[in-house]
């Protein structure tokens, strides 16, 4: 058994939010935490062509390949400069992983043609400057889709010729961003993120049945400020969607007529709260969403009930169903569920610093407040305040900033008296902190 080290602090809010600090080696009954090393805040996509060979991509600019399912990694490419955020494989040879800009002129695009031993960058064919490539999808070994960004500027391009050549579509009529994109067959498909500026910033999916020519809304949620972060596809019929917000309750939707409709689902019962993002079910029974910091739920029964389970790891982004036995999920490590036991050595991840948001001097404020972001590298950066029903009030700062100290004035008069949250939402999630308006 694996030693299981945790520095837990748990705030409990209205919305509860989890801060458990640097998970080492942990480890559930039947998932493993795999040997690899990110050099960034955690590993944001991965790709598994089978059992054994897959690639992870991370933050700090490395990709990462196994082919002895996940006991060993070796390092394919490497440059600090690159925030890697999308990585997709068609085959065990044929393979492209993207990046966000994070300070670059615009986003990269690498393929490789022999397993990853050689990358090259072929973002000089997309016809448009982008700031990120959130999701990716390969249809097949012509044809690839790709998607982002998730904090604005959404659009969609296609390349029927292994990324030779381009069609951008702008997707700015119907969402304001896009982060995930998944496809049944050339023609069908679906993309997800955020609504429409002037829609309320809400989560929404959006599908094609032409192969990407034309896109309409098929699901939009009731909530603002959020978005439907990540899709799986279980079967034909059965489709999952991850909701990534700040409110109360995990939530996720589910389709059974091939994502021509959509329901939404709470994660219950609830206790334990925190935003998700990743989503993935080994069958329609057995599934798991996973998100910021160490909020992981685990259902055997359809999602009728749910159990928490901060020490399987932390911080997931994606995961992924290979049969019907086993699944990968990436987050600060990367972790294998799987029936059959797995014997991993012992070793130990310490969690990296991450942003940080603070007030200076006393959270209680009467007139004027200092806000102070550190900010550990380059990060798209929204500053908002919400109240203690979880609703935005306003947004203090939103863009692209480069690593460093800020210090952003904060005048308090217009607000009502009693109790707010200024939240910090940036690459690494969201941190936040309580101030009182006297």
């Amino acid at each position: 058994m694996l030693k299981i080290m945790n520095l837990a602090q748990k705030y409990s809010l209205v919305f509860v939010i989890l801060l458990i600090l640097n998970p080492h080696i942990v480890v559930s009954q039947d998932w493993q935490v795999l040997n690899a090393t990110t050099f960034g805040w955690r590993f944001e996509d991965m790709q598994f062509v089978d059992p054994e060979v897959g690639w992870v991509v991370d933050g700090g600019g490395q990709i990462l390949k196994t082919t002895n399912g996940g006991l060993n990694w070796t390092q394919q490419y490497y440059n600090s400069d690159r925030y890697f955020r999308s990585v997709e494989f068609y085959n065990d040879q044929i393979g492209f992983a993207g990046t966000l800009a994070n300070g670059n002129p615009s986003a990269t695009l690498l393929k490789t043609t022999n397993g990853g031993d050689t990358w090259i960058d072929i973002s000089s064919n997309i016809p448009q400057s982008v700031p990120g490539i959130c999701g990716m999808h390969v249809v097949n070994e012509n044809t690839i889709f790709v998607t982002g960004v998730f904090y604005g500027s959404a659009y969609i391009m296609k390349s029927t010729d292994q990324g030779e050549s381009w069609v951008y579509t702008d997707m700015g009529n119907l969402c304001n961003a896009l982060v995930d994109i998944h496809f049944k067959d050339e023609m069908v498909g679906f993309a997800c993120g955020q609504s429409a500026q002037g829609t309320g910033l809400r989560g929404i999916i959006v599908k094609t049945t032409d192969g990407g020519q034309t896109w309409s809304t098929v699901t939009l949620g009731a909530d603002s400020n959020t978005r439907i972060w990540k899709i799986q596809e279980l079967t034909d019929s059965v489709m999952y969607a991850s909701v990534e917000s700040f409110t109360p309750t995990p939530e996720y939707y589910k389709s059974k007529d091939g994502g021509q409709t959509w329901s939404l689902h709470s994660v219950s019962p609830p206790g334990f709260s925190g935003t998700i993002q990743g989503v993935g079910f080994l069958n329609e029974s057995l599934g798991w969403v996973g998100g910021f910091n160490t909020t992981f739920y685990e259902t055997t029964d359809q999602g009728q009930s749910w159990t928490y389970k901060p020490t399987v790891g932390s911080s997931y982004n994606r995961f992924q169903r290979v049969n019907d036995t086993l699944m990968y999920a990436s987050g600060i490590n990367v972790y294998k569920y799987t029936d059959a036991s797995l014997s991993v050595e012992d070793f130990e991840i310490t969690k990296p610093k991450g942003h940080k948001v603070k007030i200076e001097g006393s959270n209680i404020i009467e007139d004027d407040a200092v806000l102070e972001l550190d900010l550990i590298n380059n990060t798209y950066c929204e500053l908002s305040l919400y109240n203690t029903n979880g609703q935005r009030v306003k947004t203090i700062v939103q863009g692209l900033r480069k690593a460093g100290n800020y210090k952003i004035p904060f005048n308090v008069e217009s607000l009502s008296k009693g109790p707010y949250y200024v939240v910090l939402y940036t690459y690494h999630g969201y941190e936040f902190v309580k101030i009182i308006v006297k």
